[in-house]
């Protein structure tokens, strides 16, 4: 009979040549080389110098896919959330569905932003401006227009009501010849030699073409395909779950038993499936 380990590692040899082929169609509007390209702060620094207009940002710190908590005890995993050399926070996700960046969600986003900045004791006042900044694939408010700033104001006076506290959409469809059209592009480049940005390129073709990236790219899709087959994922973020079963479909496993794994109905999963037409 043959040995099992020569078996698992066969079988781990196999899927890190999945694993390759599936990194070349990668894009950065892809959630795990997203989180991947942003592990260089320079390259979150770039999004957001484009989006805020502003080429003095400098990122100071950030987190990615960081799970917050309000007092409840609810989660949300957000994407990316960096703080810059003004006390700026900002949190920017990458959104492919509709549903995962509705106002309410935005709202949701902007409170627990607050709640996770204040330590004990401090005055409200301390509270920084706050940027909640989401990349749609879609133009989800449905204007036609390429970026779109929501800010409050006083309705009877229509003076600005200045808590603060701000929302972005940024329109991925709209791809012309300005710096955010550029960005936008960018976003979905699978090959870095098409890309605009030196920053974002670099980035793109060391994770994408160099020894050491391949390598980390397919540990991370390695360490996400046993998460999903020994564990699965928890109910209650859904956009965690969808992620993982569209990793694991491309990883190969199949989709009965990735329904197992992150212990969502098939009726549910195939219905994500055919929405984006994997």
């Amino acid at each position: 009979m043959p040995d099992s380990t020569m078996l698992q590692s066969k079988d781990l040899q196999e899927r890190y040549e999945r694993y390759k082929a599936k990194i070349k169609n990668f894009t950065i509007m892809n959630d795990i080389f997203m989180r991947n390209v942003l592990k260089k702060k320079k390259c979150t620094e770039y999004i957001l110098q484009v989006i805020m207009e502003d080429k003095g940002i400098t990122v100071i710190d950030q987190t990615l896919q960081k799970d917050y908590k309000n007092l409840q005890g609810r989660s949300a995993i957000l994407d990316c959330v960096a703080k810059d050399t003004n006390n700026r926070q900002f949190n920017v996700e990458i959104q492919g569905d509709n549903e995962g960046a509705s106002p309410k969600r935005a709202r949701y986003h902007c409170g627990l932003l607050d709640m996770n900045i204040l330590n004990p004791g401090e005055s409200f006042d301390a509270l920084p401006d706050t940027y909640v900044i989401f990349i749609t694939r879609n133009d989800i408010l449905g204007f036609h227009l390429p970026i779109y700033h929501i800010n409050k104001e006083v309705i009877e006076t229509k003076e600005p009501f200045d808590d603060g506290q701000h929302i972005i959409y940024v329109n991925a469809s709209r791809r012309d010849s300005t710096e955010l059209g550029h960005l936008m592009h960018d976003l979905h480049c699978k090959d870095a030699s098409e890309m605009y940005s030196d920053i974002l390129s670099t980035r793109v073709r060391e994770l994408k073409e160099s020894e050491k990236g391949v390598e980390e790219m397919c540990k991370e899709l390695e360490e996400i395909y046993n998460e999903g087959e020994q564990s699965g994922v928890q109910k209650g973020e859904l956009k965690k779950a969808r992620e993982t079963v569209f990793a694991l479909l491309e990883m190969g496993m199949p989709l009965e038993q990735i329904t197992k794994a992150v212990k969502i109905p098939l009726t549910t999963v195939q219905s994500w499936i055919a929405e984006t037409k994997f």
